[in-house]
């Protein structure tokens, strides 16, 4: 079976983001059991603060998705950033 180029180049970057994703996720999973080879990452709760409070991820910071332009300035711009946050209906 042939791909053409188009085929190709989104299949690329279709892998590229899956890699970069779950890359991320085995990386903060290290992280949250404090394995020091996870790398130099931050963790970003952008849940509201009350959600924060009641629980999170031990050594994450709190940056609400609403409060995350005035904030931003004062993260660290060395490392890399993950953020989650979580959604209950």
């Amino acid at each position: 079976m042939q791909f053409s180029s188009e085929k190709i180049k989104a299949n690329v970057g279709y892998f590229t983001a899956k890699l970069s994703a779950e890359k991320q996720k085995y990386s903060v999973t290290k992280w949250a059991n404090g394995d020091p080879s996870a790398g130099d990452i931050v963790i970003l709760d952008v849940r509201d603060r009350e959600s924060f409070a009641q629980g999170h991820i031990k050594g994450a910071l709190c940056v609400p998705l609403s409060e995350l332009r005035s904030l931003m300035a004062q993260l660290p711009k060395d490392r890399e950033l993950v953020t989650y946050c979580s959604h209950h209906y």
